[in-house]
């Protein structure tokens, strides 16, 4: 294994969310409710009810852990999601906050991991916060988003 100076973890502060992706996400909203017993007012939806999109999206906190329910509408994306285990729905991806974003992804570069999925061309900003994912073929498999905040 290499002994590498840069690690990280040292610029991680914490899990963002775990984005899990789902074949029907009103379905899965209940099952979570139901599960964890969360306040239907506490879930927020993007976009917003009755507006045609791609994907919908659902955001879940349990405890301190905020879940990114994803039910994906594309052909591509539902085909490759139908090859997960469980038929449609599985872990996706692990977002993590982090600091000094630009500084990550350049060390990440010396080492050969890439920016990949939906944001091959690196950090995308907008608002508040940029975010990247990396390309599983240069971290072992593992999908990973990574996001700054900007406070």
């Amino acid at each position: 294994m290499k002994n590498l100076a840069f690690a990280l973890q040292d610029y991680i502060l914490g899990i963002q969310h775990v984005g899990h992706v789902v074949s029907d996400l009103d379905a899965a909203v209940a099952d979570f409710q139901a599960l964890y017993g969360i306040d239907v007012n506490a879930v927020r939806w993007e976009p917003a009810a009755g507006v045609d999109s791609p994907s919908r999206f659902a955001f879940v906190t349990v405890a301190d852990t905020e879940f990114e329910l994803i039910e994906a509408r594309e052909p591509q994306m539902r085909a490759q999601i139908e090859k997960y285990p469980s038929g449609g729905a599985g872990i996706n991806h692990i977002a993590w906050r982090v600091k000094a974003l630009d500084t990550v992804m350049t060390m990440l570069a010396a080492q050969g991991i890439k920016p990949g999925h939906v944001t091959p061309g690196g950090p995308v900003r907008f608002g508040s916060k940029a975010l990247v994912y990396l390309d599983p073929a240069t971290t072992g498999g593992a999908l990973v988003e990574l996001i700054e905040i900007f406070e």
